[in-house]
């Protein structure tokens, strides 16, 4: 008989700068790391570490889906799931960039 468990994707940004790689994890409901799950994004495909975890750039802007599925074993059926991350141009993030320090005249 088998046991289904839900993936958790996380994700440390939902947006990020085209180039700069963001780490994802993936556990069950329980906490507990999934290694071996496949992170697909296009035609990007990664798998977690015995942490859960790995990182994933992105080489053009626009959204990009990223699923986590994990294949079944004899005991545990994992149902897949996914979230949005956005990849944007690096001149946007030099915008986005706010000054620190006392204004200037």
């Amino acid at each position: 008989m088998q046991i289904e468990r839900s993936l958790v994707l996380e994700i440390s940004r939902h947006e990020v700068p085209v180039g700069r790689s963001i780490t994802v994890r993936v556990r069950d409901k329980g906490n507990n790391p999934i290694e071996g799950a496949l992170i697909e994004a296009g035609s990007k495909r990664k798998r977690t570490d015995s942490r859960g975890r790995c990182e994933i750039a992105f080489r053009s802007p626009g959204f990009w889906k990223l699923v986590a599925t994990k294949s079944p074993t004899e005991r545990v059926r994992y149902r897949s799931t996914s979230t949005l991350v956005r990849a944007i141009p690096r001149s946007t993030t030099d915008r986005r960039q706010r000054r620190v320090g006392p204004p200037t005249r």
